[in-house]
């Protein structure tokens, strides 16, 4: 009986792979996982160098992991089995209270830190521009009270210090008690490391006060439902809720030019609602990343020409500010290839905001290669 037995559990597993395979062989691929937000691998390109070396096998391993049949089944099924088996955060993400997805504590990189501290220090000293200096802390270090009960410390708070003592060159901007005083709202999204436009205007009120401007308070507000953001594609807690996006306009007349090292791309808003119809609706501000954006306010002779080294924190951040300004100029330097310190001979700008999350300022070193 027990020979039988074994048997069929050896038939019924054999049954098992096989089908998986022929499953992998001969179901549609699909090009990019929409909830991961990534594009999935393709059939590895075969030599006999690459299977010698290791690396056609190691791509190969690639490819089944990213073609499996209901993957996203599995993937889910134990990013569910992991925290419920008291393993949260282990994926580099909380599932905390409320539907909060929040990413784990930076792990700062004191070299990459020191390096960009030095670059904009340098920066501020060559171009003679005043420059204003914008952090945003992380989820986690602000809505603290959202966090499971077991999580590692947040020391958002010691960092930004650090960075407000040693960028001594530039006009520190501290978002971090009127971020606090508002955390009872939701300022940051539940499903993505990002700000809300709410949580971003906040800061835009700041960086208004240092320029001794008023803000206005009257925006048309449009929420869209079914935001599926960053930390809900690293999370694969595929049954969580989704988050709604806000975009806050007001009447303006610019033209926006997006360059990204090819053709400028011209149109007359600073909200691409294209995007609101996708899963990662984040983009439908400024239309995403890019190398280089420029945003003229033609009803604004008198504003400023200010010059904007960013990243993705402020793409929802900007568009309050075009009201106040001239011309903006974004840059990315994650995508520009360009001297930026030509850009500002070429540009005789006012003034420059650098306005990063406190992630790239600690885990990337975009700043050390302003120039």
């Amino acid at each position: 009986m027990a020979k039988k037995r074994d048997i069929l559990l050896t038939v019924l597993f054999c049954g098992f792979i096989g089908a998986m395979a022929a499953l992998t062989a001969f179901l549609p691929k699909q090009e990019v996982s929409v909830n991961e937000k990534r594009t999935l691998a393709k059939f590895p390109e075969f030599s006999v160098q690459k299977l010698f070396n290791g690396k056609w096998e190691k791509d190969f391993e690639t490819y089944i992991s990213d073609h499996f049949p209901a993957r996203n089944f599995f993937a889910s099924t134990d990013s569910y089995y992991m925290l419920y088996s008291g393993r949260n955060g282990s994926n580099g993400v909380y599932k905390g209270k409320d539907g909060y997805i929040i990413n784990t504590p930076v792990k700062c990189d004191e070299e990459k830190l020191n390096a960009n501290i030095t670059a904009i220090n340098n920066f501020v000293k060559n171009t003679g521009i005043e420059t204003k200096l914008i952090v945003v802390p992380s989820t986690g270090y602000i809505m603290s009270e959202e966090l499971p009960k077991v999580h590692t410390e947040y020391n958002d708070g010691e960092i930004i210090d650090d960075i407000k003592n040693r960028a001594e060159n530039a006009e520190f901007i501290d978002i971090r008690d009127t971020l606090t005083e508002n955390k009872d709202k939701q300022i940051y999204y539940k499903t993505d490391h990002h700000w809300t436009s709410y949580g971003a205007y906040l800061a835009y009120k700041k960086w208004a006060e240092s320029e001794n401007i008023e803000v206005r308070s009257d925006y048309d507000i449009e929420s869209t439902d079914g935001f599926f953001g960053t930390t809900y594609s690293k999370s694969a807690l595929w049954y969580e809720k989704s988050d709604s996006i806000e975009t806050w306009e007001y009447p303006i007349n610019v033209t926006v030019t997006i360059n990204d090292g090819f053709e400028d791309e011209v149109c007359d808003n600073m909200f691409f609602k294209e995007h609101l119809e996708e899963l990662d609706k984040y983009p439908v501000f400024l239309d995403g990343n890019h190398n280089f954006e420029r945003i003229v306010n033609n009803d604004n002779e008198d504003g400023k020409k200010v010059l904007v080294i960013k990243d993705s924190y402020a793409h929802c951040f900007v568009p309050f500010m075009a009201e106040n300004c001239l011309q903006i100029d974004m840059v990315d330097l994650r995508y520009y290839l360009n001297n930026v310190s030509a850009l500002t001979e070429q540009n005789s700008y006012d003034e420059v905001l650098m306005l990063y999350g406190i992630s790239n300022m600690c885990e990337a070193n975009d700043l050390a290669i302003l120039q």
